[in-house]
């Protein structure tokens, strides 16, 4: 069963290109809360890409991310026309996020989560 994605919520980096792609997109398409969203479009580039997978993944929602930055190898190129239909046939990637836990010398446990693609 192939699930369709049509509630988007924009996450943008603080670059005024990222920005100003947001502002377009959001003016095409509704931008919707986190919590009635059923996907993520990330624009920015590979480092806030991964950013952001790890502040939002608790949502349990996947990501959509599109090159607005420097590099962008892990992201798709920018283009809205027809953004939706980009995302309903895009190629899923599944990433498992590790985890670590490590105890200070005052004995207090830290947690870091890392993004491993498999």
């Amino acid at each position: 069963m192939h699930r369709s994605y049509n509630k988007i919520h924009v996450i943008a980096d603080s670059s005024p290109n990222a920005q100003a792609a947001k502002r377009s997109i959001i003016k095409k398409y509704k931008n919707y809360p986190i919590n009635d969203s059923d996907v993520f479009i990330v624009l920015g580039g590979d480092g806030f890409m991964l950013a952001s997978l790890k502040k939002y993944q608790k949502f349990k929602i996947p990501f959509y991310g599109m090159n607005k930055g420097n590099r962008g190898f892990l992201l798709n190129r920018f283009d809205e026309k027809d953004l939706i239909n980009k995302i309903n046939k895009a190629n899923i990637a599944e990433l498992h996020p590790l985890e670590m836990y490590a105890k200070n010398k005052n004995g207090k446990i830290k947690t870091a989560i890392a993004v491993k693609l498999l």
